[in-house]
């Protein structure tokens, strides 16, 4: 594919992700914010344009920035957070391609209580994050460098970093697996949430079966269509995010 094509691709998918975000309600208006790596350009990214509804974000809108940050395609600037917290991520984590950032309902509300830990044995889509999340202790809004630079400390080698009294921060190697991942951790609580509330306690799978499920989740998860089958929802709903 001709670097162009792979770019515009890029913009298109990461896009797609804001309104599945919106459809999933997984979002929060203008706040939150999405990344990419540009293909091909080292220190480049792709960010959510600020001041912009998720609902109405497209592959043109999107910013890209240098690797000193500044906006060198689109209008505006990108969320106050976004940069001083996706930045210093890829820094650490060139094999990283994609990282989201959200505030959803049952996450949030499980991160804001006291001593929660996600039980990644709770069922399929926690087993997904066995072995694989991180924990980060709430430090206010992120607006430097520095304070991105601790969470990317946290995260180390995992792919995902729940934020206490905030939110969380799903990372992959590709926008779909990101996605994937995004969707599995908001639903994973949304189960935890329903089983405390109800009064029961989680049932809890052996250790080795949520091992086989976390080991096919970086990879095997890009094989499952999921991206293009909820841009086709998109495209029939006549959504413009490919503009």
């Amino acid at each position: 594919m001709h670097p162009s094509e792979l770019l515009q691709q890029t913009r298109v998918n990461l896009a797609a992700a804001h309104r599945i975000t919106v459809l999933e309600g997984f979002h929060e208006g203008t706040w939150n914010h999405f990344s990419a790596t540009v293909p091909g350009r080292p220190g480049y990214l792709l960010l959510s344009p600020g001041h912009t509804h998720f609902s109405r974000v497209t592959a043109s809108s999107l910013l890209m920035t240098n690797p000193d940050g500044k906006v060198v395609e689109g209008t505006g600037v990108p969320n106050i957070s976004a940069w001083a917290i996706h930045a210093p991520l890829y820094r650490a984590r060139p094999d990283l391609a994609c990282a989201l950032h959200v505030h959803s309902p049952y996450l949030t509300a499980l991160a804001s209580t006291d001593g929660w830990r996600l039980d990644t044995r709770g069922g399929q889509l926690a087993g997904v994050f066995h072995g694989n999340v991180a924990y980060f202790e709430y430090e206010g809004i992120v607006t430097e460098d520095e304070e991105g630079e601790h969470m990317a400390e946290a995260l180390g080698d995992k792919s995902t970093l729940i934020m206490a009294n905030h939110g969380a921060l799903v990372a992959a190697t590709s926008i779909e697996v990101a996605m994937l991942h995004l969707v599995s951790l908001e639903r994973a609580c949304m189960t935890e949430w329903m089983v405390r509330t109800a009064g029961g306690r989680m049932k809890r799978v052996p250790v080795e079966v949520a091992e086989a499920v976390a080991a096919t989740a970086p990879d095997g998860f890009g094989e499952l269509g999921y991206l293009e089958g909820m841009k086709a929802v998109l495209d029939d709903q006549g959504q413009d995010y490919t503009d």
